[in-house]
């Protein structure tokens, strides 16, 4: 820097001069190599393995193929709906096919149900018309004549399902059983209807009855069976021997 005066000078000076050399020298290591390096040396989760950004994380298929998780929920529940629908119809079928099986404590083939279909009346198969007057009896000497009455019904009822002329259904009214009679039975009509209109007053309108009420009824009883004429084809098989 000999010779050079003034600021001028100087100012020149510095701008020609050359800068300095890098002690270290330039750099030929690849970076991935030093960082893998150094992941060996420290063992580092969060260094060696950095989360993948948000815009790369890959989304697992879901069961349905992906897509929207209430659309997915849809097709569990439809599939659910699905499967209790088949068990469902699978039981009534079973159901259905039980109850129509023959009931081998009673030696009775014949379902209740084939006798309409077959043309013949219904006959409650449960309990005999003896059965409900003897009951009927025992009501009458203890003083219920209500239900002494209900009973004597029922036995007519049943008297009259086995001649075939009309169906013998538990919970029936007294109305239905009057018009299947008045085709059936025309002549039997009059006496049926004191009957019933007696026996509806005690048991639904709860009207106060009495002993000779019962003997009216067992007189209209008696009356409805002399004019009531039996339709033997109309008679399940398995009661035409208790006919005769």
């Amino acid at each position: 820097m000999t010779g050079v005066t003034g600021p001028s000078g100087w100012l020149s000076a510095l701008v020609s001069t050359t800068p300095p050399a890098d002690p270290l020298g330039p750099v030929t290591q690849n970076p991935d190599q030093v960082r893998q390096a150094a992941c060996r040396l420290v063992e580092s989760r969060d260094v060696c393995r950095p989360a993948a950004p948000p815009d790369t994380i890959v989304q697992r298929p879901s069961a349905f193929g992906g897509g929207n998780g209430i659309f997915g929920l849809f097709l569990w529940m439809l599939l659910i709906a699905v499967v209790l629908g088949i068990a469902w119809v699978a039981y009534r079928y079973l159901r259905d096919r039980s109850a129509r099986s023959p009931r081998s404590d009673e030696g009775d083939d014949v379902d209740p149900d084939d006798d309409a279909l077959a043309g013949t009346v219904v006959i409650d198969r449960s309990r005999e018309p003896t059965g409900w007057r003897e009951e009927a009896e025992h009501h009458r000497a203890a003083g219920r004549i209500r239900e002494a009455l209900r009973c004597r019904y029922r036995a007519l009822v049943g008297d009259l399902a086995r001649r075939g002329l009309l169906d013998e259904i538990p919970g029936r009214t007294t109305g239905e059983e009057r018009n299947e009679l008045r085709v059936s039975a025309p002549n039997a009509v009059a006496s049926f209807n004191q009957a019933a209109d007696l026996f509806d007053a005690a048991w639904y309108g709860h009207i106060a009855v009495r002993v000779d009420d019962d003997d009216r009824f067992q007189q209209f009883e008696r009356d409805v069976l002399v004019n009531a004429a039996p339709l033997n084809h109309r008679v399940p098989k398995a009661y035409e021997p208790s006919m005769r």
